[in-house]
């Protein structure tokens, strides 16, 4: 809705907003902070992963903010970039921007699920292993709801009829 007087706000757009070589200083810190939330029980995961979790959270929580900081300043520092379009089979993103996000959905996202649950549980530390086969059970578990929800969405859009023979 829009004020009277003013014109009314056109509809977003996925290419639409603040890009982030754009952004004010406070949007970045808020970045920051949320990467930092999803960097910190990674690099807990990483590094139980490769045996070196000693339980020492704020040199973990560090290295996290680090990796943050230089995620965000580096993204942000870079001059504006063309976005990639649909129909541009070239990747035309700058090096540092391509390698961050390689290093997010690689290194990263994988370790959150294990050092979330490195960094909860309590009694005998888990193996990655394990945690790996809690990850699946909480998907096969997603797939299964999924599953389910598509089936009733189906059903709903049969005639009365067919739902009558199920």
């Amino acid at each position: 809705m829009s004020r009277p007087g003013n014109r009314p706000v056109p509809g977003l757009r996925a290419s639409d907003g603040t890009p982030i070589e754009e952004a004010p200083l406070w949007v970045l810190a808020i970045f920051t902070c949320i990467l930092w939330l999803i960097t910190f029980p990674a690099v807990v995961g990483f590094l139980a992963g490769w045996g070196f979790w000693r339980g020492a959270k704020l040199p973990a929580a560090l290295a996290a903010l680090a990796i943050a900081v230089v995620l965000v300043v580096g993204l942000a520092a870079r001059k504006p970039w063309p976005r990639p379009t649909a129909t541009d089979p070239r990747d035309r993103r700058p090096l540092f921007v391509r390698f961050s996000t390689w290093l997010i959905v690689t290194l990263l996202v994988p370790n959150v699920l294990f050092g979330v649950l490195v960094l909860t549980h309590e009694g005998p530390p888990l193996t990655y292993e394990q945690a790996l086969l809690l990850g699946a059970l909480i998907s096969a578990i997603q797939a299964t709801l999924a599953w389910i929800d598509s089936l009733k969405r189906r059903r709903a859009g049969r005639p009365e009829k067919d739902d009558q023979r199920v």
